[in-house]
């Protein structure tokens, strides 16, 4: 296997040594980039213990394998970096395309409300709405002084933010229903890196206006202004840091540039996205103020937790339908 950034924007591939001298565009940048040849076996001069003398050559090549094994691929791996190759391929005229095209079965306002319809898409549902509630009835506090149920929803909510971004990068694919968690990649490393980057994009866009509202407990023009700066900047952030997984996307200029290539599509969006979060927010307001009943409060995080994953898959839909207006070269 041949393994080459581009030299463009650096995005990394990974393909067979029959595509060597080819071109194509990068899946990333757009931008045009030939893969190298492969690279050449190194050649170990090995004194002869008996002799003293050097081998010659002819021994030398005897020792060198002619066709390399290829590196072992990871059954059910389907890493940014995969898939960025498989683009490339289907470029150059080989490989196999994504596994997702795009097509709905049915219609589309049906087909949307069906997108968790899938053993995972079912597993999400039950860990972000049901289990919330159930730490809050069984007796945890006990195990760590009372603070018990901190960490197991921590957890929940790392698990929200990480299947959430994989909703948004496989329906940025095609994907027409919630991922497999057995499809993606779970790597330590991969992990930390996709994990990292999105805390930066939550504490980056939605951090100061949680902050404010904790340390101040007013609802004033300043709190207001940094929702609209959440509302505004967001979905496009989160939406180019699961397809680029880097840090260039925090910068607000890169993403303002984004935002005015697709700004009429884009601003129904974020309309229909801010009407929806503010009714979930706006009803469970309600529902603290009063002794609401268990299974209302369970009705209600489990509603919320369905439209986020319907909300995900419309972010990852909106770079589907519009991919070819993104201006996201570096």
């Amino acid at each position: 296997m041949i393994r080459f950034p581009c030299p463009h924007c650096g995005a990394k591939f990974k393909v067979p040594e029959t595509q060597a001298g080819k071109e194509g565009p990068c899946p990333r940048c757009k931008e045009r980039l030939t893969v190298p040849p492969a690279p050449e076996p190194e050649l170990e001069l090995v004194r002869d213990e008996t002799t003293g003398n050097a081998r010659t050559p002819s021994k030398l090549l005897d020792q060198v394998a002619v066709h390399p094994q290829p590196l072992p691929v990871r059954k059910g791996s389907d890493t940014r970096e995969d898939q960025r190759a498989q683009e490339l391929l289907a470029w150059l005229g080989s490989g196999s395309a994504s596994k997702h095209t795009g097509e709905r079965k049915v219609a589309w306002p049906i087909d949307i409300l069906l997108y968790p319809a899938s053993m995972s898409g079912i597993i999400a549902l039950l860990i972000l709405g049901v289990l919330p509630l159930v730490l809050q009835v069984l007796p945890f506090g006990f195990l760590i002084g009372g603070r018990g149920v901190f960490f197991p929803g921590a957890a929940i909510g790392l698990y929200a933010c990480w299947y959430l971004a994989e909703c948004v990068y496989d329906s940025a694919k095609g994907g027409t229903r919630a991922p497999e968690i057995m499809d993606a990649d779970t790597s330590l490393d991969e992990l930390w890196s996709r994990g990292s980057y999105l805390i930066a994009v939550y504490l980056l866009f939605v951090g100061p206006a949680v902050l404010y509202l904790l340390f101040t407990r007013r609802m004033d023009g300043i709190f207001w202004a940094l929702v609209a700066w959440a509302i505004f900047f967001f979905p496009m952030g989160l939406l180019a840091m699961v397809i680029h997984d880097s840090s260039f996307v925090l910068n607000p200029l890169f993403l303002l540039g984004s935002i005015f290539g697709v700004f009429v599509p884009y601003v129904c969006l974020l309309s229909f996205t801010a009407a929806l979060a503010g009714l979930f927010w706006y009803v469970g307001a309600l529902l603290s103020r009063g002794l609401a009943p268990q299974w209302l409060w369970l009705f209600h995080t489990l509603i919320a937790s369905y439209a986020a994953l319907i909300m995900a898959h419309i972010l990852g839909r909106f770079y589907w339908r519009h991919r070819e207006r993104f201006d996201w070269g570096i």
